[in-house]
């Protein structure tokens, strides 16, 4: 991008030239990601803070600093989203790197159009420019959001209100929709209207139900189909969400019903995308991935069909609703961490990880909501296994997979566990190699089709081991795989008495 200078007085800034700009950003680290986004951390916020910057000059830096980031950010997020279990230490490091970089990104831009909407001087002299300032800064601003789902923290309420802010801009100006190269070198184009409905959609997506992999995964989704989605400023048929109050700092909500009439509401769906997934799903079940459906990364076609019937859930019309009433209820649970934990508390043994206490918030015949202190639970996450024993109560261990995870102030979290079975049992699985594995059960008596847990891989469908339960010889007879996680796997079994 050339850099030009204005008249005035000259910043004392070391990319106030042309020449200083491009010394300073080929310094960068090439080989070192975190390091170079450290440096155009101390960039971006240094030129923010110098007030001899022209806007002209100051927005030049911004799309300069934005574009030299590119390859960098891209580097950190496939190491973090690739990678299941990066060490904790590593973990938040490249969180808090990518997180920092859109923030510092959506806060330059935000402000500097927030610039141009308090002076038409200012903001017509960067005409030219606003399409793409306006779809940077939406797109700064959704990555800084996306961001925070994939640490699973609260929604912050300011980058909403700002977004609302540059997206109402955007529309006074009737530029949300005008089309341009989002970066020189990467042939992608997008307007602003499109970066605002992905996040949308994306956020209608139950993201805290999702593990980052699969977040980065619905977000490429979201972004293949992004052309079909609806947005409106007035109420559709078809809109499943309200898609924001542009004022009011919140992520889209469902419609109950009809809202009443806003200036700064916007509504989004679907639309033909509806359709598109279905087709998608279609490819997806017969075991191939659409060759024009670019991830952004190597999956398996399994992973991608979860998460597009994920999207189809939560894209429905009318939405899905909740299979059972929750109840308020408050004590205090025993958990134990994944399939070893739990084998190790219904075999009587010491708990490798030792138990955690947390606090149920609500219940229902399906799961259990609780609160968990982030003292506790460093190893948490979607997909994760648990025991929960009532503390005080009668020994007895539920067992079930959290389904949603979400930090919150004071240091605390709150999970959502989908409740398997309310009584597990510990036997062994005879055979050529007997292996030991939880039986789910609600109780002690034995139905048609049972629910084994075993480790991650000791299910076979071409062996049906015995299982020796109450006095009783059962053959079990393989049926299916129901849940996988990194240390388990869920199988259901047909159950056949033997004499």
């Amino acid at each position: 991008m050339a850099l030009n200078l204005f008249g005035g007085r000259k910043p004392d800034h070391p990319l106030a030239e042309e020449k200083g700009a491009r010394e300073a950003l080929a310094a960068l680290p090439r080989n070192d990601a975190e390091k170079a986004i450290e440096g155009l951390h101390d960039w971006i916020v240094s030129v923010a803070a110098i007030e001899e910057f022209k806007p002209e000059r100051r927005a030049e830096l911004y799309l300069l600093l934005d574009e030299t980031a590119q390859p960098f950010q891209r580097k950190l997020s496939r190491d973090y989203a690739s990678t299941a279990t990066l060490p904790r230490t590593q973990e938040a490091r490249i969180w808090k790197a990518l997180s920092g970089l859109w923030k510092d990104l959506a806060g330059a831009y935000s402000s500097l159009i927030d610039q141009c909407a308090a002076d038409s001087a200012i903001a017509g002299r960067l005409k030219a420019r606003l399409p793409l300032l306006c779809t940077r800064a939406v797109r700064a601003l959704a990555a800084q959001l996306k961001w925070q789902y994939m640490h699973y923290e609260p929604q912050d309420a300011e980058t909403w209100r700002a977004l609302g802010r540059v997206y109402r801009f955007a529309e006074q100006r009737n530029i949300q929709g005008e089309t341009i190269r989002l970066y020189p070198n990467v042939p992608q184009n997008s307007c602003a209207e499109r970066e605002f409905v992905k996040l949308l959609m994306l956020s209608a997506s139950s993201p805290d139900c999702l593990p980052r992999r699969d977040i980065e995964l619905a977000e490429s989704i979201v972004a293949h189909m992004s052309a079909s989605f609806v947005l409106s400023a007035a109420h559709q048929a078809q809109s499943t969400y309200n898609g924001v109050d542009l004022g009011e700092g919140m992520p889209p909500k469902r419609l109950v019903q009809a809202p009443p009439a806003s200036p700064d509401l916007r509504y989004f769906a679907a639309g033909a995308a509806a359709d598109q997934l279905n087709g998608v799903i279609r490819v997806l079940q017969s075991g191939a991935i659409p060759s024009d459906l670019n991830l952004g990364g190597a999956y398996e076609s399994a992973q991608v069909l979860g998460v597009c019937l994920q999207l189809k859930a939560a894209w429905s019309s009318p939405p899905p609703v909740r299979k059972n009433d929750r109840y308020e209820v408050r004590h205090s649970l025993s958990v134990a961490n994944g399939m070893a934990g739990i084998l190790a508390r219904l075999q009587g043994k010491k708990e490798v990880a030792g138990p955690e206490t947390w606090v149920t918030e609500n219940i229902s015949a399906g799961g259990v909501g609780a609160l968990v202190s982030n003292v506790q639970g460093d190893w948490l996450g979607i997909g994760k296994l648990v025991g929960l024993s009532v503390a005080g109560g009668s020994g007895a261990c539920s067992v079930g997979v959290v389904r949603r995870w979400g930090r919150r102030p004071k240091l605390q979290s709150g999970v959502g566990i989908r409740t398997l079975a309310k009584a597990a049992f510990p036997v062994t699985l005879g055979g050529i190699a007997p292996q030991d594995a939880i039986l789910l059960n609600d109780d002690r008596t034995l139905r048609e089709e049972v629910l084994i847990c075993t480790r991650e891989g000791g299910f076979d469908k071409r062996i049906g081991p015995l299982l020796d339960f109450e006095g009783n010889n059962y053959l079990l007879v393989p049926v299916a795989v129901v849940e996988s996680g990194e240390d388990f796997d869920i199988a259901r079994y047909r159950v056949m008495l033997q004499d």
